[in-house]
């Protein structure tokens, strides 16, 4: 019968296989991944290119756009943010509040800070949201982030990321 390796010996060769697959895999740069639905919702689909077609312009289209010589300061974009967020607020204190209110009144205030990311033209690519743990009401987060939609804003010239303070009522 041959030899055969430790269990200590398995996982080191095991792990040295891994680590320099995921090294040379990872050499040639970041793969071709068809973006997400959720951030092409409303773009038109794809065309798919003829024989001896470029496929530039399809490379391009994923491209962030360059940064504008007059760009938004980041201030006024939070601004605009709490502006686009404001104007969902008479919804989400309807669906997502007053039910859980009703229910159990204290405390009576819920406070967030969202964290939003817009590109370039003005729509929002990302978005977090943080929540005061004095304040804290699962419920009325969970329903906070499951009727929020994306919130868009005047392009403000370049991609831009802003903490936008908010809270119910």
């Amino acid at each position: 019968m041959g030899k055969q390796l430790s269990t200590p010996t398995a996982i080191l060769l095991g792990s040295a296989m891994i680590a320099a697959a995921v090294y040379l895999g990872l050499r040639h740069g970041p793969a071709a991944v068809a973006p997400d639905a959720r951030s092409t919702a409303g773009a038109a689909p794809p065309v798919e290119a003829g024989p001896g077609a470029s496929a530039a312009p399809a490379e391009r289209a994923g491209a962030p756009a360059p940064p504008s010589a007059k760009a938004v300061p980041r201030d006024e974009v939070a601004r605009q943010a709490a502006l686009a967020l404001d104007a969902h607020r008479p919804a989400l204190i309807s669906r997502c509040y007053k039910p859980v209110i009703a229910a159990k009144p204290e405390p009576r205030a819920v406070k967030y800070v969202f964290n939003i990311t817009f590109d370039a033209a003005g729509r929002q690519i990302a978005r977090g949201l943080i929540e005061d743990q004095e304040t804290a009401r699962p419920e009325v987060t969970a329903c906070l982030v499951a009727a929020l939609p994306p919130v868009a804003i005047p392009a403000p010239g370049a991609n831009v990321r802003v903490d936008v303070p908010f809270s119910l009522p």
